[in-house]
């Protein structure tokens, strides 16, 4: 059994045009105060103050000298020049298909608003969306490195500006980089400022305790995983969030399920089926879960009931009908289920390694020798890994 992970969305960055400013002038120095700035273009100190604070409106002949003094197009300066890229990018990253070219042109565009980007909002967002075309990629390290670097323009916006939505998206996708790769170099700093920064958010809180969670499991730490992985799922309800309540669910019952706790387990993963039938990705995971608890407490008739309640759902998700097939045949005490994934070539090598696993069990327990060798010699085939088919890492 695995746990849910939690992402973080790509999001465009919207930048008042008085605060854009300020964060140009910065970025070219102590040479660029107000004063300085002001006295350079032509303008009374005050009214340019106002104007950078948005309390004053900034007039187009105006907008021409504070562009021509910080030598940048005004459509540079108002972020014109990049909204369409960005639009396309950002429908990409959240498109329900994705294929390798359009993976492809996702990273040049990120790559284009990451060199033209001025000013740290523009520069830690355009990292941010960078990190995110990589991970999608699947190229982990490489989006860990991005989001590191995004991450202290977070810090700077978070703490001149008040502004924390970037630091929400950054370290979301941080601890998730930081959980997949099982790397959590310097990630406490990062974590006591969330806690910090977020004390009353309890969605950005539930995130760093599931990350925690994770980071104590990879210590083999069960108890404490399972005591924050709790804690996250309390944090999660006040968000009245169905869908992070249910992959939370789902989070608490992995740790019941490893502890042996299977009655404790179903009844989670129940619950967690009620809560994310409207997210059919998240829905599948619960059930497959759901069904492995109820075989370990021998409870066949209600693990048929949900199998077969679900395998229109399963249909649309190969790998998993794959397990579901292979636990119907424990269910049902009948072969051919896992032997039809066996010999289904469109499936994971994996997955059929499992089928080969639990019809070797079948067998041996029909104390039918030749059988069990069959498909013993078929796992061989597959890999080398030896296990329990259901409790291995993975199913």
């Amino acid at each position: 059994m695995s746990t849910v992970e939690y992402t973080a969305t790509a999001t465009l960055a919207k930048i008042k045009l008085g605060r854009r400013i300020s964060e140009l002038m910065t970025e070219k120095g102590d040479a660029y105060s107000i004063r300085a700035f002001a006295e350079k273009i032509g303008m009374n100190r005050e009214t340019f103050r106002q104007m950078l604070l948005g309390t004053r409106r900034i007039a187009p002949s105006e907008l021409e000298l504070i562009s021509k003094g910080l030598n940048v197009s005004q459509e540079r300066l108002k972020q014109e020049d990049t909204f369409q890229k960005e639009q396309e990018l950002v429908t990409i990253l959240t498109g329900k298909k994705r294929t390798k070219v359009m993976l492809i042109r996702a990273h040049e565009l990120a790559m284009e608003l990451v060199e033209i980007a001025l000013g740290v909002t523009e520069k830690g967002y355009s990292l941010n969306n960078l990190g995110r075309v990589q991970f999608v990629q699947e190229r982990y390290k490489e989006a860990h490195q991005t989001w590191l670097a995004a991450y202290e323009y977070a810090k700077s916006v978070e703490k001149d500006f008040d502004d924390k939505q970037l630091l929400h998206l950054v370290t979301s996708n941080l601890m998730l980089t930081c959980t997949i790769r099982r790397e959590y170099s310097n990630i406490e700093e990062m974590l006591n400022l969330v806690e910090k920064v977020f004390s009353d958010d309890p969605s950005k809180l539930g995130m760093a305790y599931y990350t925690r969670m994770i980071m104590n499991e990879d210590r083999g730490e069960l108890e404490q995983a399972k005591k924050l992985a709790y804690r996250s799922l309390e944090l999660f309800e006040q968000t009245n969030d169905n869908k992070q309540v249910g992959r939370a669910l789902i989070n608490v019952a992995h740790y019941e399920y490893i502890l042996g706790n299977y009655k404790t387990s179903a009844r989670l993963l129940g619950s967690a089926i009620n809560l994310v039938k409207p997210f059919e990705g998240i829905l599948i995971i619960a059930v497959k879960e759901y069904v492995k608890s109820l075989l370990q407490l021998r409870d066949y008739h209600s693990a048929l009931k949900v199998l077969n309640e679900y395998d229109p759902l399963a249909q649309e998700y190969p790998e998993y009908w794959g397990r579901l097939q292979i636990m119907k045949t424990v269910a049902k005490d009948d072969p051919s289920f896992a032997e039809s994934v066996v010999n289904n070539t469109n499936l994971s090598v994996n997955l059929r390694y499992f089928a080969c696993k639990s019809l070797m069990e079948f067998y041996y327990l029909k104390d039918d020798g030749d059988n069990a060798i069959r498909y013993y010699e078929k796992s061989r085939m597959l890999t080398g890994t030896k296990s329990e088919f259901l409790n291995e890492e993975g199913f």
